[in-house]
């Protein structure tokens, strides 16, 4: 080490390059962990770099978001940049280089039968931002992965078989109980903890994983027995529902894509039967936000002098009782299904 160099300025260098390294926020946890520092030295150096970058005063800063730090290029900035920056995959367009990525290389025809006619566009759309190739091969054309799509990912190697090899394997990823029948109808492979009370075998567990779902507000209380990446994924509704199926799909970087297609599928045509059923459903009078965030996703109305609606749990007089503390044993689907089923029908539908 340079004379003019001190310990902690050279350690502030291995943090600054991991943060570079992920181009993704990263919690205290996982910078200690691949950096193979004390928690508390990594905070402090990274809250160091966060106040050298604010002084510099250049194109990238590093700040923190929610016990998180990341590398970025300056806010003020972004706007001025953005044509050269990478472009935010959306979840179906997503899934369809997921499946080229884990099959190739793949015939448009077969990606065309897994992703139906939709697929025609997402490959056109994917050609565009250089992350496949669409090679003529008789009636159909034969797609493969390109070095973007290696880069956007940040492989090493950008050989189809490579890249192949790498997309099938699985992040170690962790669930709740709550969340065991959501993971298995995604088709991922996934071990079963309680962070919030853990056991032995729990705290053993999420030492040796990657990622863990936890349902929202319960971050604080995760943190105190695990230390990687959480992903909070809110299950009240059927949107949300969908939402954190796309969430679950795009952190974990492996999942069923034919699986996961035919759940989200099976929630959108839930939502259009639930809410043609609403059409003639008296307004509710919601007692706590979770039923009103229920009823508005299914499309009743909401009105002060409406039919009154509460969650059992909470033991409120209300002439409609909504299920929500259900059994974990019940598929998560068919636990939301009975909410609204339960609305519904108090409403006279």
């Amino acid at each position: 080490m340079p004379e003019d160099v001190s310990e902690d300025e050279d350690l502030a260098v291995v943090v600054e390059a991991a943060l570079f390294a992920a181009g993704r926020p990263l919690s205290i946890g996982e910078i200690a962990e691949v950096t193979d520092l004390p928690i508390r030295t990594v905070r402090t150096l990274a809250e160091g770099l966060v106040r050298d970058y604010s002084e510099r005063g250049g194109g990238i800063e590093i700040k923190e978001f929610e016990d998180r730090f990341v590398m970025q290029v300056r806010a003020s900035l972004a706007d001025r940049v953005s044509k050269v920056g990478p472009k935010e995959l959306e979840a179906p367009l997503l899934r369809t280089l997921a499946i080229i990525a884990y099959n190739q290389p793949i015939a448009q025809s077969e990606l065309a039968r897994l992703r139906g006619n939709k697929s025609y566009g997402h490959v056109k759309e994917l050609e565009d931002l250089g992350l496949v190739q669409a090679e003529k091969e008789g009636r159909t054309k034969i797609i493969t992965t390109t070095k973007n799509f290696a880069e956007y990912f940040g492989l090493d190697f950008d050989d189809p078989n490579f890249v192949k090899r790498v997309m099938k394997e699985r992040k170690r990823l962790g669930v709740t109980p709550m969340y065991r029948s959501l993971a298995e109808r995604m088709g991922l492979e996934f071990a079963v903890v309680n962070p919030y009370k853990p056991y032995k075998n729990d705290i053993q567990l999420m030492k040796r994983l990657d990622l863990l779902v936890i349902a929202p507000g319960y971050e604080d209380r995760a943190k105190d027995h695990y230390s990687g990446e959480l992903i909070e994924a809110g299950v009240k509704t059927l949107t949300q529902a969908k939402e954190s199926i796309n969430l679950i799909a795009e952190k974990s970087g492996r999942f069923d894509p034919e699986k996961t297609e035919i759940l989200l599928e099976e929630i959108e045509s839930l939502l259009v039967e639930y809410r043609e059923r609403a059409k003639g459903a008296r307004p509710v009078k919601p007692l706590t936000p979770m039923i009103e965030e229920i009823a508005l996703d299914v499309g009743i109305s909401v009105d002060e002098n409406g039919i009154t609606a509460a969650p059992d749990y909470k033991e409120l007089e209300a002439e409609i009782q909504v299920p929500t503390h259900q059994p974990y044993d019940i598929d998560i689907i068919e636990r939301i299904k009975e909410r609204y089923e339960a609305l519904l029908k108090g409403c006279g539908v």
